[in-house]
């Protein structure tokens, strides 16, 4: 868990994958919120597949991530897609590979192929030095299903649960806390799925709560909203 007092606006702004996902958006879109990612030294900066190249170029020589939505934002596609669009991202040089499980196998109780899935998802991943992180969409499920899921998750060794693509229901305080209840070993939470007017105070709510990472477009604003927060209390 990251302690307050160790939060410097630097450290802050690590907390926050950035994520620009429209069906919509322009290449010059992609390439100025990479710029802006950079520019706050962010954790990472996602896109949908079809981007991975360009964002690998705009972020090359940096240590913010290369984002990438895997099965995104449904997770109905099929193993073996799922797999080959893994392999591709990693190709194109993504560096931190995010999959929406299977939500359907997981309410049918199809646990070997939600097993299958995240456990390639992880090899892929780890193999390549790229991290983990399974999206769970808890939006959808039953405090009972979270819970099944997390634990797969652990057991697979991903770097990271995450709570929601937003395209579902948005997650809340009590998703968080039911997968805080069950995750162990080395995966830890990411929160997303948030809305786009998520704010300073609920982030740092999140942080106390266990949450390691952050995904929504407005984390260049929450940064630059944290730094204007320590300046005051500096001066104060």
């Amino acid at each position: 868990m990251i302690k307050r007092e160790e939060l410097t606006v630097e450290r802050f702004a690590k907390v926050f994958d950035m994520a620009v996902l429209a069906p919509d958006t322009q290449e010059e879109a992609i390439r100025q919120a990479c710029r802006q990612a950079k520019a706050h030294n962010l954790a990472a900066m996602y896109t949908t597949p079809c981007w991975t190249k360009v964002v690998a170029e705009e972020l090359a020589g940096t240590d913010v991530n290369v984002g990438v939505a895997i099965s995104f934002p449904y997770g109905t596609l099929t193993t073996k897609m799922k797999m080959a669009e893994i392999d591709d991202a990693i190709a194109n040089g993504g560096t931190a590979l995010d999959m929406v499980i299977n939500i359907g196998a997981l309410k049918d109780g199809n646990l070997d192929l939600i097993r299958e899935e995240i456990q390639g998802l992880v090899d892929k991943a780890k193999a390549a030095g790229a991290l983990s992180k399974v999206i769970i969409e808890v939006g959808y499920l039953t405090d009972e299903e979270i819970a099944t899921v997390t634990k797969i998750c652990c057991e697979c060794g991903a770097d990271y649960v995450k709570t929601a693509t937003g395209s579902a229901g948005l997650p809340d305080t009590h998703h968080v806390e039911v997968i805080r209840a069950n995750i162990s070993g080395n995966t830890k939470m990411k929160l997303s799925g948030v809305p786009r007017q998520f704010v300073l105070s609920a982030c740092l709510r999140m942080l106390e709560m266990g949450v390691e990472l952050i995904g929504t477009r407005s984390a260049c604003k929450i940064v630059d909203q944290y730094a204007e927060y320590l300046k005051e209390l500096e001066q104060a």
